[in-house]
């Protein structure tokens, strides 16, 4: 067994130890972990199973993988769909918090 590594980084890295699937099954793993099973948009906490992740700027629009994935809820991942993050968290009541946490996490790569 693969223990767990410390962010979603440290399995980019070590993709020679491991076999890609299981690299990556652990890397998104890890995201929903670094939420603490919350979806960050609507802030319900759910089974590691049920979350799913986001790309905060869609690949459509040409966003990419690598710290710009976060945990969501499959209802907030499919409301939000193409839709630029700052205009889908408006609806919200505290959308400032919430992208503070986005921000956060990826570092402003959004």
């Amino acid at each position: 067994m693969t223990p767990l590594l410390p962010t979603p980084d440290h399995y980019l890295y070590n993709l020679i130890a491991m076999t890609s699937s299981e690299a990556k099954r652990l890397w998104r793993r890890s995201i929903k972990e670094h939420f603490d099973c919350t979806c960050v948009y609507c802030g319900e906490t759910y089974d590691i199973n049920e979350l799913t992740l986001d790309h905060v700027h869609p690949r459509c629009h040409g966003g990419g993988d690598n710290r710009n994935t976060v945990a969501a809820c499959l209802r907030c991942n499919q409301e939000k769909g193409s839709t630029n993050y700052r205009d889908f968290i408006a609806r919200f009541q505290n959308p400032s918090i919430i992208e503070h946490i986005i921000l956060n996490y990826t570092n402003g790569y959004t």
